[in-house]
């Protein structure tokens, strides 16, 4: 396996993902410098300790994540848990990178492109307005499925424990998906008439909601729709650059 310049990955996927286009809510891109050459990277959904831990067992110079450790409500104060994890990089000389919303909304690389394309939905939509960007997208399935054969379809690909809300009509077609944590689009689903949304989490005002409106709400973790961005990443990293990639699975039950 070769070795690449971290600078060279960094500005790579920086360009791959357009990260210009977005205004985020944490650092787009490298978040921590360590070495200065990359020969593996370690990759997972979220920034913690423990994946840190297993960056270092793996040898790897590079953590690559979707939710990266740095958001803009955070203390400026480097303490506790933040301390901690940064200790652990700048001591193994280990780099770490995150992209966010730029990795929701990729059209192939992307968490949505990615479940848009395991359900096997065509005429691939804009869907899922944030600050300005649509990071989502509406899908149609083949031909008319039921909801139950769906929600099937959904506990093997993406999570076997989904949390679903089943008020619309018994056969679906329109298909509006944004991963992770995104309840209030539901209001743009029922809007461009979608007759499913499906993101990661739920709150308590969509029930009655999305009961009046007559629309099926599926929540299937932020964790678990979000594992596919990151990996698709990884992979295509892996073959363009010819560098080790691992992906780490810290599953996270919270819903």
């Amino acid at each position: 396996m070769k070795k690449i310049k971290l600078k060279d990955l960094i500005s790579y996927t920086d360009s791959l993902l357009k990260v210009g286009d977005f205004k985020d809510h944490s650092p787009i891109g490298l978040q921590v410098e360590g070495s200065t050459s990359v020969e593996k990277i370690v990759t997972g959904v979220s920034a913690s300790l423990e994946l840190f831990n297993h960056a270092k067992e793996e040898n790897a110079n590079l953590v690559l994540v979707h939710h990266g450790m740095l958001w803009d409500s955070d203390s400026r104060v480097i303490y506790g848990s933040v301390k901690e994890r940064l200790s652990l990089l700048l001591k193994n000389n280990i780099s770490l990178a995150g992209y966010h919303l730029p990795l929701d909304a990729h059209p192939v690389y992307g968490n949505n492109a990615q479940i848009i394309k395991k359900l096997n939905l065509i005429k691939r939509e804009p869907f899922g307005t944030y600050e300005g960007k649509s990071i989502g997208f509406i899908g149609y399935t083949r031909v008319k499925e039921d909801i139950n054969v769906f929600i099937k379809k959904l506990k093997r690909i993406i999570d076997k424990d989904i949390f679903t809300l089943k008020f619309g009509n018994n056969t679906i077609n329109k298909v509006a998906v944004c991963s992770g944590g995104a309840p209030e689009l539901v209001k743009e689903a029922i809007k461009k008439k979608a007759e499913v949304f499906l993101t990661g989490e739920a709150t308590e005002w969509v029930y009655h909601l999305c009961k009046e409106e007559k629309i099926h709400y599926i929540a299937a973790g932020h964790h678990a729709t979000e594992r596919f961005g990151i990996q698709t990443l990884g992979n295509h990293l892996q073959k363009k650059f010819k560098i080790k990639v691992k992906f780490i699975d810290l599953p996270n039950p919270i819903k």
